[in-house]
């Protein structure tokens, strides 16, 4: 199983992390940014199952809490 666009990415904004790119809606990124680090992996867990992970490593200066 995999991803997959099939449609246009004119309004869509490229994100690229360790090498893998990903299309989002365009100024979802500004917003996602603005939160931390994004990191984008492909890989397999410890339970033997494969795909993506997508996480946010925030800021060592912010304070946790909501959203």
């Amino acid at each position: 199983m995999g991803m997959a666009l099939e449609e246009s990415t004119d309004t869509l904004e490229k994100l690229e992390s360790n090498g893998v790119e990903a299309y989002i809606e365009e100024g979802l990124l500004a917003h996602i940014s603005d939160r931390g680090d994004i990191y984008i992996d492909y890989g397999t867990d410890r339970f033997g199952v494969t795909g993506f992970s997508i996480a946010i490593k925030r800021s060592p200066d912010e304070q946790g809490g909501c959203c």
